[in-house]
């Protein structure tokens, strides 16, 4: 399947980046979140970057490509990648709470993923600024089932093509997260039920979800009162 960026999708990006006044030598990005706001994107956030740590395998790290994991707005929440590849992606200016939006570092997967809504794959040269003149990245939206896109998740490789099976990995991937976001914030959202509501209220709420019906939840709570 190929996921290249169309030519006139990248044709319109560097107009946009050229009239934004983007410096194509620009090395670093250029919007960055203050510690403070950071800390508040981190904290709305949490239960995404939980569903990242729990679908990129430790296996898949150890080797040469670095998944980024950024919030619906493009901004960097978090990273994984080798020692040798953490070196590589600080060198080039990225912190936890960079912008990866055109307005920032110029076109890029993450970027043309947030524009067109899908997987993208963005070539080193397609690139408009240097800061990713080496890169070969992937980037693909994670959408849940009410088809709200939650953040992007990218996985990319200095001066190394994207293997055609990464190419159906992302998708796998960003699935795989989504549905683990789903289930953690489930999961939370039953706990702070089940903290609002007394001992009898959770009786019947696990009678109810075994199939009992009233008559009958009314027996067995009346059995377990005699107990």
């Amino acid at each position: 399947m190929n996921f290249l960026c169309p030519q006139e999708e990248l044709l319109s990006s560097y107009k946009r980046c050229k009239e934004i006044g983007i410096d194509p030598l620009e090395t670093t990005p250029r919007i960055m979140l203050n510690p403070e706001d950071l800390e508040i994107k981190i904290h709305k956030n949490r239960e995404l970057i939980e569903a990242f740590h729990m679908s990129v395998e430790e296996d898949w790290v150890k080797g040469e490509y670095l998944f980024l994991l950024t919030d619906v707005e493009g901004y960097l929440l978090e990273t994984k990648c080798s020692i040798k590849e953490e070196r590589c992606i600080k060198d080039s200016g990225f912190r936890l709470g960079i912008s990866f939006e055109e307005e920032s570092c110029g076109t890029n997967a993450i970027s043309m993923a947030m524009r067109l809504k899908r997987v993208v794959y963005v070539r080193p040269q397609e690139h408009y600024c240097d800061i990713f003149k080496k890169w070969h990245c992937i980037a693909s939206p994670i959408i849940v089932e009410d088809g709200e896109i939650m953040g992007y998740i990218d996985i990319s490789t200095i001066d190394k093509k994207i293997a055609d099976e990464v190419s159906m990995v992302i998708k796998l991937l960003a699935e795989k997260i989504a549905s683990e976001y789903e289930k953690i914030v489930k999961e939370k959202e039953l706990n702070e039920i089940k903290i609002k509501l007394n001992d009898n209220q959770i009786k019947i709420l696990a009678l109810e979800a075994k199939g009992y019906r009233e008559l009958d939840i009314a027996e067995a709570l009346y059995q377990i009162r005699r107990k």
